[in-house]
């Protein structure tokens, strides 16, 4: 089920946003996999976020990578409650712009390293399920 989260630090100016987007980039986490929509909006050292996930499992390994960042630059943010969200309209091409995405990853030539790990690791845990299935029959 999606998730609303806003995220209201203690303090956060444009500068130290940036920073933190640049360190999400440099981590692989500039676009988390299950983020909808990210705003980053307020005024001087008053900035807030707010998100949607698709899940709250998918925050909460984002800030598995987030909370170091923002505690290196210093922001103090008090933790945050993924909320169900009811309904979400979105504007717009976003729906289009969401499928052309999924169907192009899936036409892509190429698969990144974190994927090829995570089917290799897929794929072993599969084997000696497989495996057992395989020698409990021949045993019978």
């Amino acid at each position: 089920m999606a998730v609303a989260v806003l995220s209201a630090p203690v303090s956060m100016t444009a500068e130290q946003y940036d920073r933190v987007i640049k360190q999400l980039d440099a981590a692989g986490a500039g676009d988390p996999p299950g983020r909808r929509l990210h705003a980053c909006f307020g005024q001087g050292d008053h900035l807030m976020v707010f998100d949607v996930w698709d899940s709250a499992d998918r925050f909460e390994a984002f800030g598995e990578t987030l909370m170091p960042i923002l505690a290196r630059e210093h922001i103090e943010i008090a933790p945050t409650e993924p909320l169900a969200i009811h309904r979400l309209i979105e504007g717009g091409d976003m729906g289009a712009l969401r499928k052309t995405i999924t169907e192009l990853r899936d036409k892509a030539f190429f698969i990144r390293p974190v994927e090829k790990l995570r089917e290799k690791l897929h794929k072993a845990k599969e084997k000696p399920a497989e495996e057992d299935t395989t020698n409990a029959s021949a045993t019978n």
